[in-house]
């Protein structure tokens, strides 16, 4: 018995690695169609906001907190005045910095509140938080291009390719670039010191 208990322990682990594993592909795919088609995606984004407002109100059915919910729907306008600029955004603008507090501080507020009320069941708060909460930001992030001027690697990337035009990425595609330049900067100094 010990043995399948392991067994299934390890199978949960790897399980859990192949699921990030395929969020994080999903996303980059995704990434790659919004940076092909910003004017549609800032349309679906849009929407989003106005259908997630809709099923914030008819949470209200369900007994959900009144003022966490306004607070939601407020914090999805705030996300939405994101998209005047879209899909480009300054990293240091205050609506950027307000909407990255807010998308924080609603997804502690509604995971405090189910903490609190135990009466709802585990796969309607999961839906609730990823349609509710989740979604808009998530879109506005894998959608969102910070403009070249803000990255600290961009003066040094168009330096070393000497030309003056400037390139558009995501932020997602621009994290796993740079993600992928620390690493094999590491690699050589890993293989110097062995």
């Amino acid at each position: 018995m010990q043995v399948l208990r392991e067994l299934a322990r390890v199978s949960w682990v790897v399980g859990v690695v192949f699921v990030v594993f395929s969020v994080a592909c999903g996303l980059y795919v995704v990434s790659e169609w919004v940076e092909e088609y910003p004017r549609q995606t800032r349309r679906l984004i849009r929407y989003a906001v106005w259908t997630v407002d809709v099923l914030l109100v008819l949470a209200l059915l369900d007994g959900l907190s009144v003022w966490r919910i306004a607070l939601t729907v407020g914090a999805n306008h705030v996300y939405a005045l994101n998209l005047t600029r879209f899909p480009l955004v300054h990293l240091s603008s205050a609506t950027f910095v307000s909407s990255c507090v807010l998308a924080v501080s609603t997804h502690f507020m509604w995971f405090a509140y189910f903490v609190q009320n135990l009466r709802y069941p585990f796969d309607e708060v999961c839906s609730f938080m990823f349609f509710g909460v989740w979604l808009v930001p998530l879109a506005l992030f894998v959608s969102l291009t910070p403009a070249d001027s803000s990255l600290p690697s961009s003066s040094a990337q168009s330096a070393a390719v000497g030309s003056t035009t400037k390139s558009r990425q995501n932020i997602f595609k621009t994290m796993l670039t740079h993600l992928r330049g620390a690493e094999q900067q590491r690699l050589p100094q890993q293989l110097h010191n062995d």
